[in-house]
């Protein structure tokens, strides 16, 4: 019966630790959550989960979000896509993102005046021309980023909010898990599955 309950255990880290590295592998747009018909710094962070590097990182601007400004980065280029003057997709290309590495570039825009969830459709290249499609619903392999606009001014923004702390979860102001906690999380797991491991030998010999 124990031996039955390790192998549970050893299961469970097991996918607990595959979900925490699709978590945190995909294109993500943040804040997560913004109020409506406000101006915002949107970053869209892009980390590279191949052993080649990202060489290129396009989003599709939701419809209603109106972007204004983009933030020059270092050895990047962007190009704007627009449609009757309105920026639909920006492309980011000319640099690098290493195996090891992730890139964040920042962007201003007005959110849109209704509130509800929009998707931030992503496509990100690689050196050897793959292109991995962050397009998907929320629990897919390659989900699209999605941005929550809520109703009535929300308190701060992305430049204002303080961090806030809930229960052993630290939240920074974009309103998700900061990686300390996250990685922490993951050592957790790590450890957990170790223990069951070193269990499950000892139960064979």
């Amino acid at each position: 019966m124990k031996t039955r309950w390790l192998w549970v255990l050893l299961l469970v880290t097991c996918l607990l630790l595959a979900t925490a590295g699709v978590a945190w592998a995909h294109v993500r747009v943040l804040p997560e959550e913004v109020p409506a018909d406000t101006f915002e710094v949107f970053t869209v962070r892009a980390p590279t989960e191949k052993d080649i590097p990202t060489t290129e990182v396009r989003v599709e601007v939701p419809e209603g979000l109106t972007v204004s400004r983009v933030q020059p980065m270092p050895s990047w280029d962007y190009e704007l896509e627009e449609e009757a003057g309105v920026v639909r997709a920006i492309t980011w290309s000319g640099g690098e993102i290493g195996a090891t590495e992730f890139q964040q570039f920042d962007v201003q825009g007005k959110t849109p005046e209704e509130p509800g969830e929009y998707p931030w459709n992503a496509y990100q290249t690689y050196e050897d021309g793959s292109v991995v499609e962050w397009v998907g619903p929320e629990g897919s392999e390659e989900p699209a980023s999605v941005v929550r606009v809520a109703e009535g001014g929300a308190e701060g923004g992305h430049n204002g909010a303080a961090l806030q702390k809930s229960g052993s979860e630290a939240l920074s102001s974009t309103g998700t898990i900061t990686p300390i906690v996250a990685y922490g999380g993951l050592g957790v797991g790590i450890l957990a599955l170790i223990v069951a491991t070193v269990a499950l030998l000892r139960r064979n010999k």
